[in-house]
């Protein structure tokens, strides 16, 4: 079967994202060059330039394709918060997002001051802080409890990321263990724990 030239160019950028994925999440940004990615995604690297417009755009992308849909999920359960939907978060976000990313995240915002760190400060870290304040808000100001809404985002930041940091160490000391239904299983005591403090409905 013949490709169209435009799924031809939607498998090449996906192949450059795939590729992305594999080699930023293992290694740090800086040792990543523009050739390697092309070589791994088996396309010119001129096709980097022509779909992210450089490493950095290409790099920002991968990392909006895991994040954008998680913020976007937690943005719409703002005004709304209850035991069902903290879960639902909870559980999207351990299937969804890699613990490489959490690490590749974590590692350059602390250990390097560099564009990237900048880019996601700005484009990662303030966008969901800020709309895990309002949840923190929403939580507390459901039942009126006396408690500083940045304990409260802490605790749920911690909740989100803790696991993740945590999973590759728990695959390799509980390798048969650490599967979906033990992180449904984390994700609805979380949620419990949370929602039975603040008096959440369950919905």
């Amino acid at each position: 079967m013949v490709q169209t030239p435009s799924s031809n160019d939607d498998d090449k950028r996906a192949a450059l994202l795939d590729a992305a994925r594999e080699l930023f999440l293992k290694n740090t940004y800086a040792n990543i060059s523009i050739r390697k990615v092309a070589d791994k995604a088996k396309v010119n690297s001129a096709m980097i330039a022509y779909y992210f417009g450089s490493k950095s755009g290409l790099f920002r992308e991968m990392v909006r394709s895991y994040i954008a849909s998680n913020i976007s999920r937690a943005q719409a359960t703002i005004g709304q918060v209850d035991q069902m939907a903290l879960q639902d978060f909870l559980t999207n976000f351990y299937r969804s997002v890699p613990p490489e990313l959490v690490h590749l995240v974590v590692r350059t915002i602390i250990y390097e001051r560099s564009e990237m760190r900048d880019w996601l400060i700005e484009n990662l870290m303030k966008p969901a802080m800020s709309t895990a304040n309002q949840i923190a808000k929403d939580i507390i100001d459901h039942k009126g409890k006396s408690i500083d809404p940045l304990v409260l985002r802490t605790l749920l930041q911690s909740l989100l990321v803790a696991p993740k940091i945590l999973q590759p160490i728990l695959l390799e000391l509980h390798p048969k263990e650490i599967n979906e239904q033990f992180y449904d299983q984390l994700a609805a005591l979380n949620a419990e724990l949370v929602a039975s403090y603040f008096e959440l409905e369950k919905n």
